[in-house]
């Protein structure tokens, strides 16, 4: 349960926080007390079904873990988390690692992070968010099935590859980016995750 809940309380408690600091220092005692006492109560309140699946999320899963905290900051920069938490889905999100991203140039990392590039990196998130939940054992066998090579869409229309190399699940982009997949079957309650070692570039 503490795990399931702790997204909602980090932003409640975030929130009450951001609260406290605007008020004006002549806010007296008492009504700091009672300000409290209402954080107290709103960090115990009983979540939502609906709170309870996005607790569950894909996207909530992207940010549990910490290798994929990457990733999880340009989805926020884009903008578009709710995709991935407050809709139904099934997705299977191929999220690059921490270190994925570190293995760019600088140059490219840094346009990541620039407004006017916006809508490239929106466009380059959501070609790594698949349509359907595929966990691994999925795509090696739709892999096989389709002589060697199986094909994905993913939510902005692209197309990517699945191929196998070895005892690897490799996806290739339309542009001839590769990653491999290296941790797989992060499950959600509306889809899967699996990590990569690689960033599916556009460019």
């Amino acid at each position: 349960m503490k795990h399931m809940y702790r997204l909602f309380t980090i932003l409640i408690v975030l929130a009450a926080a951001v609260a406290c600091k605007n008020d004006t220092n002549e806010a007296s005692k008492d009504d700091t007390l009672i300000k409290a006492d209402s954080i107290v109560k709103k960090v115990r309140k009983i979540p939502t079904e609906e709170e309870k699946a996005q607790a569950k999320s894909v996207m909530a899963g992207v940010m549990m873990h910490s290798e994929l905290g990457t990733f999880a900051r340009h989805m926020v920069t884009a903008g578009i988390t709710d995709i991935l938490l407050k809709e139904q889905g099934p997705f299977t999100v191929l999220a690059p690692t921490n270190a994925a991203f570190e293995q760019l140039e600088e140059a490219k990392q840094k346009t990541f992070l620039m407004p006017k590039n916006r809508e490239a990196l929106v466009d380059l998130l959501k070609n790594h968010v698949v349509r359907g939940k595929f966990d691994l054992s999925t795509l090696i066998a739709s892999t096989k099935a389709n002589r060697g090579k199986f094909q994905l869409q993913t939510i902005s229309g692209d197309t990517l590859f699945v191929s196998k190399k070895g005892n690897s699940v490799i996806i290739t982009n339309k542009q001839g980016a590769t990653a491999t997949i290296e941790k797989s079957d992060i499950d959600a309650s509306n889809g899967v995750v699996h990590t990569m070692n690689g960033v599916l570039l556009l460019d």
